[in-house]
């Protein structure tokens, strides 16, 4: 009997899926022989503040608006952004901490400083389309 129950349990979760979103992440202020575009996406406070990245990619720019598909799951994701001018592999800052290459976050407008996971997050759900990002030089 508990046999077919554990069997019963495996076929029915089979059918169950979790929700995935198709969108599109759109880099701007991009600089074509500017280097490789590195974005990460941190799904939680815990992740962005221990800087364990949920998904990763490289991109080499092909024009100064970038547009990625991405397909993820409903939730919230911090998205950051560079681009290495250098090809080094790593966001070059300053001795106080401040990029020297071009960068960006979700919900960033280059205005003030960078914040935490809770000031920068995205709420990705079915319906979101798209999620933004524009670089910037400081």
């Amino acid at each position: 009997m508990k046999n077919i129950i554990i069997c019963l349990i495996v076929v029915m979760s089979e059918g169950i899926s979790f929700a995935q979103t198709n969108l599109r992440l759109e880099i701007t202020g991009v600089k074509i022989e500017g280097g490789k575009l590195y974005v990460s996406l941190f799904n939680s406070e815990r992740s962005f503040e221990q800087r364990k990245v949920y998904l990763t990619f490289v991109s080499n720019p092909d024009s100064v608006n970038i547009k990625l598909p991405l397909n993820l799951p409903a939730g919230e994701y911090l998205f950051s952004v560079y681009q290495d001018s250098n090809n080094n592999g790593e966001l070059d800052t300053n001795f106080l901490g401040i990029p020297r290459e071009p960068f960006g976050f979700s919900n960033y407008d280059g205005k003030s400083i960078p914040g935490s996971f809770k000031k920068h997050k995205v709420l990705v759900m079915e319906t979101t389309k798209k999620i933004s990002v524009n670089l910037y030089k400081i």
